[in-house]
Formats: C-alpha cells, sequence, structure tokens
C-alpha cells in the first residue's frame, strides 16, 4: 500500500469520531476503535514483528471498556480499559523500556491528585481507580521508554497522554464535581486512539523508506 493511502486510511476513524462526538450512538463511538485496529492490521507490516496485536488488541479492548462506561458500569468499566492500557504498556516494552525518570514524575503528581483532589467513598472503587491510576502512569512511561524513530516515539507518547488526559478528565468529573472540561473527554479519548494508530503507520512508512534507501 502507498505511504499516502496508508494516511488518508485515518480519516475513516476522524469520520467515525465527528459522528460520535455529535452523539449519533455507540455504532459510531467503536468505529473508531475498530477502524484504527483495522488500519494497524492492513498497513503495518514487519517492522515491529508481531508486536503490533498488542495495539490492535488494545483498541479492541477499549470498545468493551467503553460499553461498559456508556452503560454505567463503572467498575468493569476501569477493569477492561487496566486492559487496554496493559495491552498497550506491553506493545511498549516488547519495543523499549520504562522510561524511569517520568515514571517517578508522573507517580508523583497522579499519587497526589488521587489522595487529595479525588473523593473515592467506597473501598472497591477506590482500590480500582487507585490501580488504574498506576497502570496508566506506566503505560504512558512505557511509551516513552520505545526504541523506535523519534517520531514515531513522540508520536505514539502523545497518543497515550491523550489518553490519560481523558481518563484524568473523567475522575474529576466523577469524584471531584469537576465539570467544565467535560466536553474534552470523547474528542481527546478518540483523538488517542487515531494518534496511536497514526504513530504505528508513521513507522510502516519509515521502515519502508528505510529499506529504499538500503536497496
Amino acid at each position: 500500500m502507498d505511504k499516502r493511502d496508508r494516511l488518508v486510511l485515518l480519516v475513516i476513524p476522524l469520520l467515525f469520531t465527528m459522528s460520535a462526538v455529535m452523539g449519533h450512538g455507540f455504532f459510531f463511538r467503536a468505529g473508531v476503535s475498530l477502524s484504527c485496529a483495522a488500519i494497524v492490521w492492513l498497513t503495518v507490516g514487519r517492522e515491529i514483528g508481531q508486536t503490533k496485536w498488542w495495539v490492535i488488541a488494545g483498541l479492541v479492548v477499549s470498545v468493551i471498556g467503553d460499553w461498559f462506561m456508556v452503560h454505567s458500569n463503572l467498575m468493569l468499566g476501569i477493569g477492561v480499559f487496566f486492559i487496554a492500557h496493559a495491552c498497550f504498556c506491553v506493545f511498549c516494552l516488547l519495543n523499549g523500556r520504562i522510561h524511569r525518570g517520568l515514571l517517578f514524575g508522573l507517580l508523583t503528581y497522579y499519587l497526589a491528585f488521587f489522595f487529595v483532589v479525588l473523593q473515592i467513598p467506597q473501598p472497591a472503587l477506590f482500590a480500582a481507580v487507585f490501580a488504574y491510576l498506576l497502570m496508566s502512569c506506566v503505560s504512558l512511561s512505557a511509551a516513552a521508554g520505545l526504541r523506535l524513530p523519534a517520531m514515531v516515539r513522540g508520536t505514539y507518547v502523545i497518543g497515550i497522554a491523550l489518553f490519560v488526559f481523558s481518563d484524568t478528565l473523567i475522575a474529576l468529573r466523577l469524584f471531584a464535581e469537576y465539570r467544565d472540561l467535560n466536553f474534552l473527554v470523547l474528542p481527546t479519548y478518540f483523538a488517542s486512539h487515531m494518534v496511536i494508530t497514526l504513530a504505528l503507520v508513521l513507522m510502516s512508512v519509515v521502515f519502508e523508506c528505510q529499506s529504499k534507501v538500503a536497496k
């Protein structure tokens, strides 16, 4: 597939995102993540081996987590999105390592955020949100530790950071009664999946260019 065609494919999840943000139903919400998964499957080849399947799994699992969140099953939603973050994290660890400095900084900030800002009375929910917070910090730190071309790594980091930012806004809405930025939750969540997908598409383009230069 031509390099330009691979990038043009990203218009598909963008169209789904526009419909989902306008409230046209769960089909379009799911369409964002599933079309991103399909793009990764179709466009990314041997440049990162079989590790692309962890990203595909993370995108698909996110659809299930979103379903639970839409239907107000918070505990299951948190649990499934924990798995999605774990899938994205495994991809990073198979292609890099944890960025320890960033992990320390994120944990310092988010532990303070968790204990000072959020008010979670139920013990089970408290534990679930705390575990999810830790997983999110590890996932973003692993993204920063990717041993891939700088453009690819930077794009992937932005994708995971958008995911974490969207989650942070949800936490503020649910546990701190702060809703001023609630309008950004869906756009940043969908953008995270598109940017993660863009990172892998860029990886395939970079690999193809390197192969041509080598010849």
